[in-house]
């Protein structure tokens, strides 16, 4: 079905600023193959056929114009180019029950092994904005109970209330499941009392065997008091580590392995915690102390990762033990964004071994190191909000946080021109002027001006004449060497190509999202820490340090 005139027109508009912003980047010439790329993002609903005619005329008309009109129209589009992520369903999805008014209170729950990042923001996030909507509670949760592969950072809270309170999120409550041991003791004293839990002493590949053929353990079977006497041999560590496991009985025929008498809690003979107390030797799995810490807590809504959707089931034994009502959760699939890494076991890693220059690398996805390469807290939000709750995977695209963060960046980047690759161009004018310069007055005096200009974009100009853009119009003798010499032609007349120029110079040290660093020029400027600039024809970025021999921005997006 062909596509309506008002659709068509539609095309028509996006195709006629995006073939300017082309030619005015690329020396006066819009290229159809980039044109068209931009216009089936935009529109995806129309097939490519009926949109190259448009895309053919448009082109032919933007090259035809001159230098100074394609500048002209540049300026009155500026800010209104990037491609829109469609919206989608706004806010979050209602909680039926508790639109009856039942309390919301919500956690999150993380291993403080290292600071959060985007994919496990999210949790802490959607988690906040459930209670915040309903006027309930949010708490901090570390669970910081494997003091052997996943250590504890020190001071996690410091970290974990820096970064989410940039994100927007406030705590209200605050907890240590380290704090918490002799209230995980004594209910395990309760469940197996009860009978319901058991002292396993079986080796390792024993016990596996078992499982695997859904057969009980020998330890499984003997009475209570028995059961009782090993805990608390356990307890004051006169079993050791890998000697004895609290596990809880659950279905041995139940088809997932996991599930089948999970592990309760350990011995761990050297804990490696910050706060441990040098007496504490048995540990409970995230799993045990999870499940009682909810209850303790009040938890009403529980929203964690799709890996975590067994927690439920096995957690289940440990409600209807105890007579409990378990709280209502939601999962969803994993959230990453680009390349970054989230990793916490690779971050760690990459750190201690010299790779990463620390948690806020650039090339990372912790929100302190989004937080430092320019991204504000509102974009993130918008991502985690559309992202929903759906337990499909979600990579959300740097195009797309990028366009939420560039429109609320915009306003307050200051534009300059970035060259990489500058030369001298010198041009002896009879008369001085003043040029208007990204919002700055730049005075030319009478007799020699001298410009910084990009060796790679004169020699790309095929014309005799060439546009200084925002100045006037030049004719360059010779286009090789670091000093070069041109001719003024006048301010109307000829030149069609543009070239960017920078009259007073400063250096800038840009880091790039990969790691690498380049080194540019931009217009002088005072510049202070966290200031945005745009850098014309690369993108945004943020100042990092204005201190030292020369600035260091880092690269936000284009």
């Amino acid at each position: 079905m062909a596509a309506d005139k008002s659709a068509l027109e539609k095309v028509r508009q996006d195709a006629h600023r995006y073939a300017v912003k082309n030619a005015f980047e690329h020396g006066g010439r819009a290229e159809i193959g980039a044109l068209i790329g931009k216009l089936k993002a935009l529109h995806k609903e129309m097939p490519v056929p009926e949109i190259m005619p448009t895309a053919i005329e448009v082109v032919k008309k933007v090259n035809s114009m001159s230098s100074a009109d394609i500048e002209q129209e540049f300026r009155s589009f500026e800010g209104g180019y990037e491609l829109k992520p469609q919206k989608g369903r706004e806010g979050l999805p209602e909680l039926e029950w508790a639109e009856s008014g039942s309390r919301v209170v919500t956690r999150f729950a993380p291993n403080p092994n290292g600071p959060p990042h985007l994919g496990n923001a999210r949790a802490a996030f959607l988690s906040y904005a459930y209670a915040e909507k309903y006027g309930g509670k949010f708490i901090l949760r570390f669970e910081d109970t494997d003091p052997k592969v996943k250590k504890p950072m020190e001071n996690p809270e410091e970290a974990f209330r820096e970064d989410l309170e940039w994100l927007g999120i406030k705590v209200d409550e605050v907890y240590f499941a380290s704090d918490r041991l002799p209230l995980y003791y004594s209910y395990m004293r309760k469940i197996t009392e009860a009978g319901h839990a058991y002292v396993c002493m079986c080796k390792s590949g024993k016990w596996k065997e078992n499982i695997d053929t859904k057969r009980a353990c020998p330890c499984r079977d003997k009475d209570a008091k028995h059961q009782m006497e090993l805990f608390e041999k356990m307890i004051s560590h006169e079993l050791k580590e890998g000697e004895a496991v609290l596990r809880i009985k659950t279905d041995l025929k139940h088809p997932d392995p996991s599930v089948r008498d999970w592990w309760i809690a350990r011995i761990v003979d050297r804990p490696e915690h910050p706060r441990a107390t040098g007496k504490d030797f048995v540990w409970p799995s995230f799993m045990f102390e999870s499940a009682i810490d909810d209850h303790d807590m009040g938890i009403t809504l529980v929203l964690r990762g799709q890996e975590h959707a067994q927690n439920s089931t096995k957690q289940k034994y440990l409600y209807d033990y105890f007579g409990w009502e378990p709280p209502h959760a939601i999962h969803f699939g994993r959230l990453s964004i680009g390349e970054m890494v989230l990793s916490k076991s690779r971050i760690r890693e990459g750190v201690e071994s010299g790779e990463y220059e620390g948690w806020d690398d650039i090339r990372l996805g912790t929100l302190r190191a989004l937080r430092r390469r320019g991204f504000r807290p509102e974009a993130l939000q918008k991502v985690i909000i559309d992202s929903g709750l759906t337990t499909s995977d979600a990579n959300i695209s740097v195009q797309k946080i990028s366009a939420y963060n560039r429109d609320l960046i915009k306003e307050d980047a200051t534009r300059t021109t970035y060259l990489l690759d500058p030369v001298k161009l010198e041009v002896p004018a009879h008369e001085g002027m003043e040029i208007e310069k990204d919002g700055k007055s730049i005075e030319l005096p009478q007799g020699m001006h001298e410009f910084l200009v990009s060796a790679k974009e004169i020699k790309a100009v095929k014309e005799p004449v060439l546009r200084l853009r925002n100045a006037y119009n030049v004719r360059v003798e010779n286009r090789e060497g670091f000093s070069l010499l041109g001719k003024f032609i006048g301010k109307e007349a000829g030149g069609k190509q543009v070239v960017s120029w920078v009259y007073e110079m400063m250096d800038l040290e840009l880091k790039l999202p990969d790691g690498s660093r380049e080194l540019g020029i931009i217009e002088a400027m005072d510049l202070k820490k966290g200031q945005y600039l745009y850098l014309e024809k690369k993108g945004f970025c943020i100042i990092d340090s204005a201190d030292g021999k020369r600035p260091v921005a880092w690269f936000c997006h284009e």
